[in-house]
C-alpha cells in the first residue's frame, strides 16, 4: 500500500473507533439530562466520521438528527422517564425479548452464556482482552462486541495491519452481523421511543458499512449468508471430530507401573 492508502486507512481506523466508543456507550448506561445534551452539542449523529450510505440510512440519519435538536434543555420528567423504561426493557429485563446477548440468537434454544459467548470469547484472547465481569455483561454481550471491533480498528491507527482487518471481517461475519440487525430490527419495531429505535437501526447500518469497507481493503467479496454457515458448519464438524477422535490405548511396557 502506498503511503496515501494507508494514512487513509489510519484516519479511517481511528474515527471508526472513537465512533463505535460513542455507540457502545449509548448501549451501556442509561441516558440523563446531561448526556442527552451532549448529544444535542455534538450534533449527533451527523458527528459521527463514518456515515452509513443509501437512501434509507440518510433517510434514519436526518430523522435521529432532528430528533435530537429538537430536545430543550429542561427536558420533562415524562420523557425521560420514557428513555429509562425504553432502556431498561431493552438492556436489562427482557420485556421486548430483544436480549442484547449474541447467544439468545444463534443459540437452538435462545439461552444466554452458551457456545457462542465462548467462541466470542475466544476472539478476545487472541487480543489478550477479556471482559471486566462477564456474570455482569457477558462476552457477547453487545457493548462488548462492539468495543472488540473498536479496538483492532484503533489498534491499526498508528500502523496497518491486513490481519487485523481480516479478523474483523470474521468476527463480524460469524458473530455480530449474524445477529444484531434482528435484535435492531426487533427492538424497532418494540420500543416506545424514536430515539432507540433509530438509534440500533443505525448500528446495525453501521456495521453493514464498517463491513463492506472492510471487504474493498481486503479485496475480498463478502461471504452470502449461506457461505457463512457452510463456513460455521465446517469448524464445527472439525472440532467435533477432534473430541470424537477414539483414544489409543497405550502399550503395555513391563516395568512402568507397579506390578502386583
Amino acid at each position: 500500500m502506498d503511503d496515501i492508502t494507508v494514512g487513509l486507512l489510519q484516519q479511517f481506523t481511528k474515527t471508526t473507533a472513537e465512533d463505535l466508543r460513542l455507540l457502545a456507550d449509548l448501549h451501556a448506561k442509561e441516558l440523563d439530562t446531561e448526556k442527552l445534551m451532549l448529544l444535542k452539542d455534538y450534533d449527533f449523529p451527523q458527528n459521527l466520521g463514518l456515515i452509513p450510505v443509501g437512501v434509507e440510512a440518510e433517510t434514519l440519519q436526518k430523522q435521529l438528527y432532528d430528533l435530537v435538536c429538537s430536545w430543550s434543555s429542561s427536558l420533562d420528567q415524562a420523557f425521560l422517564d420514557e428513555l429509562a423504561s425504553d432502556y431498561a426493557a431493552i438492556y436489562l429485563n427482557g420485556a421486548y425479548h430483544a436480549c442484547p446477548q449474541e447467544s439468545v440468537w444463534i443459540d437452538d434454544e435462545g439461552l444466554t452464556c452458551q457456545d457462542p459467548m465462548f467462541e466470542v470469547r475466544a476472539c478476545y484472547a487472541e487480543y489478550d482482552l477479556s471482559t471486566p465481569d462477564w456474570r455482569q455483561r457477558s462476552d457477547d454481550h453487545l457493548v462488548n462486541e462492539i468495543l472488540f471491533v473498536a479496538y483492532v480498528l484503533e489498534k491499526n491507527s498508528a500502523g496497518i495491519v491486513k490481519e487485523d482487518f481480516a479478523n474483523i471481517a470474521t468476527f463480524l461475519d460469524e458473530h455480530l452481523l449474524r445477529w444484531l440487525p434482528s435484535f435492531a430490527q426487533r427492538v424497532a419495531s418494540r420500543c416506545d421511543t424514536a430515539f432507540y429505535a433509530h438509534l440500533n437501526i443505525l448500528i446495525a447500518m453501521y456495521f453493514e458499512q464498517i463491513r463492506d469497507l472492510i471487504a474493498e481493503v481486503l479485496q475480498q467479496a463478502r461471504p452470502s449468508p449461506e457461505e457463512i454457515e457452510a463456513r460455521l458448519l465446517a469448524k464445527q464438524q472439525a472440532k467435533q471430530a477432534v473430541v470424537e477422535q477414539p483414544i489409543q490405548p497405550m502399550a503395555y511396557v513391563p516395568g512402568v507401573a507397579p506390578s502386583w
